[in-house]
């Protein structure tokens, strides 16, 4: 089995190509300004709480808040795959660690918050989630670019499309 980090679970959710580069350490654009503000927010909310837990060297948990985890996101945008990052969090700390505790997803901008709590429903996906990203990231070449209303945002995009010729 191969070590899944939270950036890869997370992006395989929006994009199995973008999935594939962060696994193989390909790096997106540092300079993308949607990555800055994301990196703006989350260092500037929440203050008053212990920031940024490495666990494993897979996980990166923003919040570690009395009995539980947190995950802060710039936007609801992608609230589906942020709710099923923090609930990878929750399945590892369950399977690996032996920590049982609930996660609450933190959207500062829009100053909304949702409380997840790991179910046996809800660990089927993560599994299921995993064995999907496992079969992707062990293929020798990416999947290939499938354009979405994401993609033009995305830090990868000029790696995905510059030789699409496509004025976007």
């Amino acid at each position: 089995m191969v070590k899944i980090n939270a950036t890869v679970f997370y992006s395989y959710q929006v994009c199995p190509r973008e999935a594939w580069f962060y696994y193989h350490q390909m790096s997106s654009n540092p300079d993308n300004p949607y990555i800055q503000i994301g990196r703006l927010i989350h260092e500037t909310s929440y203050k008053r709480d212990k920031k940024e837990v490495l666990v494993d060297n897979l996980l990166k948990i923003d919040i570690v808040r009395d009995e539980l985890v947190a995950e802060v996101k710039k936007s609801s945008r992608h609230k589906k795959a942020a709710y099923m990052q923090l609930a990878y969090y929750l399945y590892y700390l369950k399977h690996e660690k032996g920590i049982t505790t609930k996660g609450l997803l933190l959207f500062p901008k829009e100053r909304k918050r949702e409380e997840v709590v790991l179910t046996e429903e809800l660990e089927k996906e993560v599994e299921k989630l995993l064995q999907d990203i496992e079969e992707i990231v062990q293929r020798d070449v990416p999947p290939p670019p499938r354009k979405t209303r994401y993609c033009k945002k995305c830090s990868f995009y000029e790696f995905c499309y510059a030789d699409d010729g496509e004025q976007t």
